[in-house]
């Protein structure tokens, strides 16, 4: 099983091919170091034979109309050797998606894991709009992560595309606990910015930590239960949760004090929470975080089955599978 990469696309192919040619080249080398870099990936079975594991099997491009039309072109890029800052000439650009195919068709056989094509997803979103992209980002997240029993492995790469892509990509991966990684890469320079591929080993590429804020069931089946306008005492609570038809088995045995430092105390420091009159309240945190955290349980049902990425795209206008050969 290969690694899904997320990426918010702009004018930028070397935001794509940059990242795809320094993994190949950790891939290809596979030095001790570079082994426990792709150490979380890949199944255990894999890992125990010693099998390269990090390959990529899809990118999911989430981009712009006029991108994908190509009413944007692609900027001039500079076609330089792997790990070295060239200064020219410069390539000239076009549409992205031709750009795109060229460059992946030349780059991606070194870490497609000997696959003959690859997976390409381009999602439309709007660069403007921070709730409709998060949406859809986590309708493919919700997608991915249900295929199987563990789900397709995830990266997220913060580096291309605006702000309001990268935060619903890195909100996605908070609230969802299924983005096994956020990377973002960095360029030295200004001539470092025009290549296409990788410019440097060191100081390149940048592992980014995966806050998790998923919500636990007990955590939810107490943001359930209060009334914002109205304080709820902490014995309340418990009470109401032992006697809830549903929530009564979350905290089966529980005494009431772990209850109240186990639970209400993370969720007061975090803010989920509040104290008031005595009791608690809605805290300002989920006043935020819940309209996302509905975003993402209506992407996932609980009594339906999620359908896989692949379908998805068939239903989705926004979304759109291709197939890329590539050249060996």
């Amino acid at each position: 099983m290969g690694v899904y990469h997320l990426m918010g696309l702009g004018r930028s192919p070397g935001t794509v091919i940059g990242p795809l040619t320094y993994l190949a080249h950790r891939y290809t080398r596979w030095n001790a170091d570079d082994q426990r870099f792709f150490a979380r990936s890949g199944e255990a079975r894999q890992r125990q034979a010693g099998e390269k594991v990090g390959d990529v099997q899809a990118i999911v491009l989430f981009t712009t109309r006029e991108v994908l039309d190509g009413k944007v072109l692609a900027f001039d890029y500079v076609d330089n050797p792997p790990g070295r800052i060239a200064k020219g000439p410069e390539v000239k650009g076009g549409p992205m998606k031709e750009v795109l195919h060229a460059l992946l068709r030349r780059e991606w056989p070194a870490i497609s894991g000997g696959r003959r094509e690859g997976t390409l997803f381009w999602c439309e979103v709007d660069r403007r709009d921070i709730r409709s992209t998060y949406e859809r980002v986590v309708r493919v997240v919700a997608a991915l992560a249900g295929v199987g029993g563990q789900g397709k492995e995830m990266w997220a790469n913060l580096t291309g595309g605006n702000n309001v892509i990268n935060a619903a990509l890195e909100l996605a991966a908070m609230l969802s606990g299924n983005v096994a990684r956020l990377y973002y890469v960095q360029a030295e320079n200004q001539d470092a910015e025009k290549c296409v591929r990788y410019t440097a080993e060191d100081g390149y590429w940048v592992d980014l930590p995966v806050m998790p804020l998923a919500i636990s069931r007990v955590t939810r089946a107490i943001l359930d239960l209060l009334d914002p306008p109205k304080p709820i005492s902490a014995k309340e609570l418990y009470g109401r949760l032992l006697e809830h038809p549903e929530h009564w088995n979350l905290i089966q045995g529980v005494a009431f004090e772990i209850f109240e430092e186990v639970y209400l105390k993370p969720m007061r420091k975090q803010g989920l929470i509040a104290e008031s009159g005595g009791g608690y309240i809605v805290g300002p945190q989920w006043e935020l975080v819940q309209p996302y955290q509905q975003i993402l349980e209506n992407a996932r049902p609980a009594d339906l089955p999620i359908e896989p990425i692949e379908a998805l795209a068939k239903q989705e206008s926004w979304l759109e599978e291709e197939k890329v050969p590539l050249k060996f």
